[in-house]
């Protein structure tokens, strides 16, 4: 066959999120895409990816060598993952939290990670559900006319990254995601219900904080002038069995507990070093912009540091989130403006 003139670039691909009605079936023509304001995107290779090789010991004293009965491919625990890094809007960012903690979908003022499990903790292949998604990377087959569709994704972790010095000030977002179902090409569906990026107007940018508070408790809010900030929320998503008549589907899925991280780095003065006086004393956290907020109410602080940089020292801390009181309390939440359409 004669070498291929068709190649693939991230420049021509549009990414969506797209709600599914049935774990393991793709999201249909007419079902509700929302459109991440991608910067950059990766995923585990399609054909042999997310299985490795397992292989047969050999025979002791000679005998059998490796024949093809021998060596299988790993495919009843695979796992694909794809990784999405978004600009920080309200759509794509509750869309995400909706998959992630079953909160967040746009229409939704507040978007709430409170202190219980999951509201679902196990998820069966076959069953009516709209919490996992399918991620579409349109015209992204190898041909460039076919799209790349992740069916059945469920997010591990989503990052926010701010930085008043870098990309503008926009807030960027990273999620993870993991799907058990082998990825598929198929030709454009004329999806016929998407929140497109130019309806993603207003983005979380570092230039529009308003208030940006460590409030001790029992103390008094410490105004931080904050640097930069990093916030991660995550989960472990397990596969459960597979079926090997329809090329090793998973059963379903188990879902783990979140962990809440982060750092923030701000001037070194009297409000960010009483902010972080010794003891075992949480703090609450508020980031607003007036348009979009990050409030975590009980933080703990993770062994703080000082960045003796040449444009002024730094006071770096890093800090867990929790749950105070009863198991519906907040651990995390993301308000965002309703997008103007």
């Amino acid at each position: 066959m004669a070498k291929s003139a068709t190649f693939q670039i991230k420049n021509n691909t549009n990414v969506y999120i797209g709600t599914e009605a049935t774990m393991g079936t793709p999201s249909v023509a007419d079902a509700a895409l929302v459109e991440l304001p991608v910067t950059d995107y990766s995923f585990s290779e399609l054909g042999a990816g997310g299985q490795s090789l397992n292989v047969a010991p050999f025979r002791v004293g000679g005998g059998l060598t490796q024949s093809d009965d021998m060596v299988k491919a790993q495919r009843h625990d695979r796992m694909y993952e794809v990784s999405v890094t978004f600009m920080c809007t309200n759509a794509a960012t509750k869309r995400v939290l909706l998959n992630l903690y079953e909160d967040g979908s746009v229409s939704n003022d507040l978007s709430v990670l409170i202190g219980s499990m999951p509201s679902t903790l196990l998820f069966e292949h076959g069953q009516p559900n709209t919490i996992p998604v399918s991620l579409i990377f349109r015209d992204l087959g190898h041909d460039s006319t076919s799209d790349m569709i992740f069916k059945s994704c469920m997010a591990t972790s989503l990052t926010f990254s701010g930085d008043i010095g870098g990309n503008g000030g926009v807030v960027m977002c990273t999620a993870v995601f993991q799907t058990a179902y082998k990825p598929i090409a198929s030709t454009d569906l004329a999806y016929s219900s998407i929140t497109t990026v130019s309806d993603q107007d207003t983005m979380f940018n570092m230039h529009d904080l308003s208030t940006t508070e460590i409030t001790p408790s029992g103390g008094s809010a410490e105004d931080l002038l904050l640097y930069s900030f990093e916030l991660n929320i995550a989960r472990t998503v397990t596969r459960v069995g597979f079926d090997a008549s329809t090329d090793f589907n998973p059963m379903g899925y188990a879902l783990g507990g979140y962990e809440v991280t982060g750092s923030l780095n701000a001037k070194r003065d009297s409000e960010s070093v009483t902010a972080i006086a010794e003891g075992n004393t949480p703090f609450a956290l508020d980031l607003d912009t007036t348009v979009y907020q990050i409030l975590a109410p009980t933080c703990f602080i993770d062994n703080a540091s000082i960045s003796f940089d040449e444009d002024g020292f730094k006071q770096v801390i890093p800090f867990r989130a929790t749950y105070t009181g009863a198991t519906t309390s907040t651990i995390f939440s993301f308000a965002g403006k309703t997008e103007d359409t």
